[in-house]
């Protein structure tokens, strides 16, 4: 079911095309102003799979910084936009700190390093890839603190990177690629990097003789699984119960803060983007085969089949320019230097061709060259073009180059077959010319079509494009889109356009109602909701969540302890707990809960195909 509300009184600022059928899982908004907002209503019994969003310039000028956000929420423009959402409703530095900690567990998958260096940025990081190894999760972490003003910084540590935040006048150490921290035996305080030392010492660096240690030992990661935007591939990189990133201290030489991340992470990196007149970008939730540094990834895995080498979470996209070479505006999108001439100028065919014909004292080239950038990551494309070779001598060729900062290469793509005159179809793949050569991703190229005609023909004849169509492939991270959910969802359109303009926006999603999640459990038995419980290790039991699909059971429920009112963060990673029965109970542990303190608590239940349902109600409860 979809449902479109304008919901401002410019009854002309937009045009509303809702899909001819009323089931259809599209919906396209038209619009010319530089803020608005409409409203799409989503069926089903659980939240779509979201597929493809579409930017499309529908006007007659650049169309810059466009931006889509849903219910507030993914507007990672850059660095501060996306830590102030992240951050929105903290007032204190460990608050800050906490939620920048979940939401770079929750949203970045620990996998292999990317070996595009520009990952070290959270802006390509979230935004980009969302995969990498620790030392991109850390550099993530502290990049985010220092934009809302808390202090961090990088450690290395042995065989790992993690990241500390300092609040409350001391360091605590959050581990963000593992996702664990360590609750000291105060049962407040998060421990720091040298805390965890330490404690650690006595065990040798060994998990098997955690249980030597004062508090460090029963400290657990969070449960996480990985998988793609379908729910399909599941992957349990936490499994809650393991000792995970245990070794932190092995001597001086390994552990030490690191600073030479600072060069990547210090860049002034954003999401700025401006397309041309009849250009679009496609960013789809689900991506191919093709994957930054696909090839090195796949050949390492056929080697190890180890399951955190290959992504399993990643998007991909398209920018798309169809130029109209017709049009009166378009010569202000390619070079000045030995420039074609127009038919919208002279009259002759094609439409782009030469404007001074070679031969003689003239051996200059004429020259369209057409840049493309791209915030998101280049990692293919393809260039189709029909031209037009009027002649057979000489002078009358044609030839594509293609230019790249990155790599630094010059390369010719393409050129006219010998012999072959009149309209030429041209089609070359991109894929292999961008596979990653430099450092760090590639966001730039300069396409390059060169033409000339043989001023000695006789008739005379011409040579040109009649039309040309760049695709450039590139990734993007599906955690940074703008997803709708079930029911309503409120989307906000923001550019930097001056003037008139107009822009298409296309949701494409698909509903699914092959499921009806449990319900969240509706009320907490014990500790009672705002009651006090009789000992430090309660029984925590609540009402029975409920699944309205007969062959389903509770299968599981997932439990979080915390000190916030909102629950937003456990008191430790190992108090946000997978429970591994489909009873509506489970007992607390020993030594976690101090006297006299009130907590706060929520459950959510799984059924047996493995859907979780919403979290419950927060309750909390004070300790005697």
């Amino acid at each position: 079911m979809l449902k479109c509300i304008l919901v401002t009184a410019l009854l002309m600022a937009a045009m509303v095309f809702p899909a001819p059928n009323a089931c259809a899982e599209s919906f396209s908004q038209v619009i010319t102003v530089g803020d608005y907002t409409y409203e799409i209503e989503v069926g089903g019994t659980r939240d779509p799979v979201n597929e493809t969003i579409i930017i499309e310039n529908l006007g007659d000028k650049p169309l810059v910084n466009p931006r889509v956000t849903v219910d507030g929420r993914y507007d990672w423009f850059d660095l501060p936009t996306m830590a102030a959402e992240v951050t929105r409703g903290c007032s204190t530095d460990e608050e800050k700190a906490l939620a920048i900690f979940e939401f770079i567990r929750t949203n970045f998958h620990h996998l292999s390093s990317v070996s595009d260096q520009e990952t070290h940025n959270p802006v390509i990081a979230m935004n980009v890839y969302g995969y990498s190894n620790c030392a991109f999760h850390a550099t993530a972490f502290v990049s985010m603190c220092e934009a809302v003003g808390v202090k961090a910084r990088v450690w290395e540590v042995w065989h790992h990177t993690v990241s500390e935040a300092f609040y409350n006048n001391a360091w605590h150490m959050l581990d963000t690629d593992i996702g664990l921290t360590h609750l000291m035996d105060d049962n407040r305080t998060i421990a720091s990097v040298e805390q965890l030392w330490a404690d650690q010492k006595i065990t040798e660096g060994l998990a098997k003789k955690a249980n030597l240690s004062k508090w460090s030992g029963r400290n657990k990661a969070i449960y996480l699984v990985y998988d793609d935007v379908e729910g399909g591939h599941a992957f349990i990189s936490q499994d809650g119960i393991k000792q995970r990133g245990y070794r932190y201290f092995h001597d001086d030489y390994f552990s030490y803060v690191q600073n030479e991340y600072d060069r990547w992470t210090n860049l002034p990196i954003t999401m700025a983007l401006t397309l041309r007149p009849d250009e679009k970008i496609i960013r789809n939730w689900k991506g191919g085969e093709i994957y930054y540094d696909h090839k090195q990834k796949k050949a390492r895995f056929e080697r190890s089949h180890g399951p955190e080498v290959l992504p399993i979470r990643y998007g991909d996209g398209q920018i798309v320019w169809t130029p109209d070479l017709r049009s009166a505006d378009f010569p202000l999108y390619i070079n000045q230097n030995y420039p074609p001439a127009y038919e919208i100028n002279d009259g002759l065919y094609p439409p782009v061709h030469v404007g001074f014909k070679q031969g003689d004292d003239y051996d200059f080239m004429t020259r369209t060259r057409w840049k493309v950038h791209s915030p998101y990551t280049i990692i293919g494309g393809q260039l189709k073009a029909r031209v037009y070779r009027g002649g057979n001598n000489k002078w009358d060729r044609l030839n594509a180059m293609i230019y790249s900062p990155v790599g630094h290469f010059k390369k010719t793509i393409w050129s006219a077959p010998k012999g072959e005159t009149g309209k030429i179809d041209l089609e070359v793949d991109l894929d292999e010319i961008f596979y990653p050569t430099g450092e760090h991703g590639r966001h730039d190229y300069i396409l390059e079509l060169l033409f000339s005609a043989d001023r000695g023909n006789d008739p005379p004849t011409q040579t040109g494009i009649e039309s040309v169509e760049m695709v450039t492939d590139i990734q993007v991270a599906p955690n940074s889109l703008p997803a709708l959910s079930r029911g309503r969802n409120v989307i906000r359109y923001r550019d930097e356009t001056p003037g008139e303009h107009k822009v298409r926006i296309t949701h494409i999603w698909r509903e699914r109602s092959d499921n009806n999640p449990p319900s969240p459990p509706s009320g907490a038995l014990y500790p009672s909701d705002s009651g006090r419980s009789k000992d430090l290790a309660p029984q925590f039991r609540w009402r029975k969540a409920k699944d309205k699909d007969k062959s389903d059971k509770i299968a599981n429920h997932w439990i979080s302890i915390s000190f916030d009112p909102q629950c937003r963060w456990p008191i430790a990673t190992a108090m946000m707990k997978v429970t591994d029965s489909g009873k509506p109970e489970w007992k607390l542990p020993e030594g976690w809960l101090n006297g006299d303190t009130t907590y706060y608590w929520k459950v959510k239940a799984q059924d047996s195909r493995g859907i979780w349902g919403q979290w419950s109600e927060v309750y909390s409860f004070s300790t005697p």
